[in-house]
C-alpha cells in the first residue's frame, strides 16, 4: 500500500514538472526568436557546392545521410525485431537553427514508420532544446514468448500498431551533464496472430498476457538526468555514462491500470593502446513500479534478446515486468571507420525484483564488426552463441534522433 502511494505521488510529481517545463520551454523559445530579430548582414560570397561525399560523412541531428541539401535516407528506427530498414527522410535546417524532418521507413518484415519532428532553436543560453514529433509505426508479426528467463523456445505471433504525439525538453548544464523531460500520448493496438506449428506440432497453450487485444491510449510523462563524458552518443572510445529515468503510464481510454517504470544504465569505456584498442563495461535494469500483477501490459513490459542486449537470442525472447542485462566487449579499430569487436553478455527477467538472480541467468557470446563514422555507429554484424545456437545479427543506425 505505501509503495502505490509512493509510486502515485512519484508519477502525478513527474507530470506536473513535465507540463510546466514545456511551457517555460515554449515561453522561451518564442521570446527568443521575438528578441533575437536583427538587421540583415550584407550578402557575403555564395557558400562553396558541398560535395556528394562530404554530405554523407555524418547523419544530421535526425540520422539522415544526405544526398542533396533536403533529401537524404534513413535507416533502422521502427522497432527491435524489424530487419533491416530504410527510407527516404526530407529535412530544412531553418536559418534561426530550427530543424524540420519527414521521414518514412519500410523494413524487410514489412514493418513501416512514418514521423514528422520538429527542433526548436535553442534557448536559455543554448542549454535547451524543445523536440515535438508525430509518429504512426506497423509491426504486422511480432514473436510472443511465455514470461521469465526459463520460458521454452515456443512462441506465438502478434501484430502491433502504436501512435503517438511527444515533446521533450532537453536541459544541457554543461558538456557532460543534462536532464530531460517529456510528455506524450500514445495508442496502442495489439492482436493476436498466427500460431506456428512447423516446429513442435504439440505447441502448449500460451498463457494470457497482460493487456493482450486491448487498446490503450496512455498519457506518458518522464523525466531522467544523465551525466555523459563520452565523446558521443552514437560512437566513442572513451568516457562513462550513468543515466536514470522514471516513467508514468496513464490510462485515459480503455481502464487499464496506471504504472510506472524506473531504468538505470551505466556505462565505462576504457581506452587501450593509445586509443586503438577500448574495453566496454556496461550494466541496465528496468524496474516496474506497480501495485497489480496485471497493470504493466506485456507490450511494455522490459525485453532482452535480439541486437541491443542477449545478441544470442531472438527479439523479444525474455520478457517480464523486472529486468537486469551486464554487457562486456572488447573493440579493436581496424580501420579508421571499422572495429572488431567479442562481447559477452548475461542477463535476466522476473515477475519480482528479488529474483534478478544471475545464478542461472542466459548469457550470450559473439564475434563481429562494427562500421562507424567519427560520431555514429552505422552498421553492426555479429555471431552470437547461447544455450539456444549461434545467431547472425546485422544492425542499421544512421545514428541521430528517433
Amino acid at each position: 500500500m505505501v509503495l502505490a502511494v509512493h509510486v502515485g505521488m512519484l508519477c502525478h510529481a513527474v507530470r506536473v514538472v513535465t507540463l510546466v517545463a514545456l511551457v517555460l520551454g515554449s515561453t522561451a523559445s518564442a521570446f527568443a526568436q521575438a528578441t533575437s530579430a536583427a538587421p540583415a548582414p550584407a550578402p557575403g560570397p555564395p557558400p562553396a557546392k558541398m560535395k556528394l561525399l562530404d554530405r554523407i560523412k555524418e547523419p544530421d541531428q535526425g540520422g539522415g545521410l544526405h544526398f542533396t541539401k533536403h533529401w537524404a535516407i534513413v535507416f533502422g528506427g521502427i522497432k527491435s525485431g524489424s530487419g533491416a530498414a530504410l527510407g527516404p527522410a526530407f529535412s530544412n535546417k531553418f536559418e534561426n537553427g530550427g530543424y524540420f524532418q519527414v521521414k518514412a521507413l519500410y523494413s524487410i518484415r514489412r514493418f513501416r514508420l512514418l514521423q514528422a519532428r520538429y527542433d526548436t532553436q535553442t534557448f536559455w543560453k543554448d542549454r535547451a532544446l524543445l523536440t515535438s514529433r508525430i509518429r504512426w509505426q506497423d509491426a504486422p508479426k511480432l514473436d510472443l514468448y511465455a514470461l521469465g528467463p526459463d520460458s521454452p523456445d515456443l512462441n506465438v505471433d502478434y501484430a502491433e500498431r502504436r501512435s503517438d504525439a511527444t515533446t521533450r525538453l532537453r536541459l544541457q548544464f554543461n558538456p557532460a551533464v543534462h536532464m530531460a523531460m517529456g510528455f506524450g500520448v500514445e495508442r496502442y493496438s495489439t492482436k493476436n496472430g498466427r500460431i506456428d506449428l512447423v516446429n513442435d506440432p504439440a505447441l502448449p497453450e500460451q498463457p494470457l498476457m497482460p493487456g493482450l487485444g486491448t487498446r490503450p491510449w496512455y498519457a506518458h510523462s518522464f523525466i531522467s538526468g544523465t551525466h555523459d563524458s563520452r565523446t558521443t552518443p552514437g560512437y566513442s572510445r572513451r568516457g562513462h555514462l550513468l543515466e536514470g529515468t522514471i516513467h508514468s503510464f496513464n490510462d485515459v481510454n480503455d481502464g487499464q491500470p496506471p504504472f510506472g517504470r524506473f531504468e538505470g544504465v551505466a556505462e565505462q569505456l576504457i581506452p587501450t593502446n593509445g586509443a586503438k584498442g577500448v574495453i566496454g563495461l556496461s550494466v541496465q535494469t528496468w524496474l516496474s513500479l506497480s501495485s497489480g500483477a496485471r497493470a504493466v501490459p506485456f507490450f511494455l513490459m522490459p525485453l532482452l534478446g535480439g541486437s541491443s542486449n542477449l545478441m544470442a537470442f531472438p527479439s523479444y525472447r525474455f520478457r517480464d515486468r523486472h529486468a537486469l542485462a551486464l554487457r562486456g566487449e572488447y573493440r579493436w579499430a581496424v580501420h579508421k571507420m571499422i572495429d572488431v569487436a567479442g562481447v559477452g553478455e548475461i542477463g535476466t527477467v522476473a515477475a519480482r525484483v528479488g529474483d534478478l538472480g544471475l545464478g542461472d541467468a542466459p548469457t550470450s557470446i559473439a564475434a563481429g564488426i562494427r562500421v562507424h563514422s567519427k560520431t555514429s555507429s552505422l552498421v553492426n554484424l555479429d555471431l552470437a552463441h547461447g544455450r539456444e545456437g549461434f545467431r547472425l545479427v546485422l544492425g542499421f543506425s544512421s545514428g541521430g534522433g528517433s
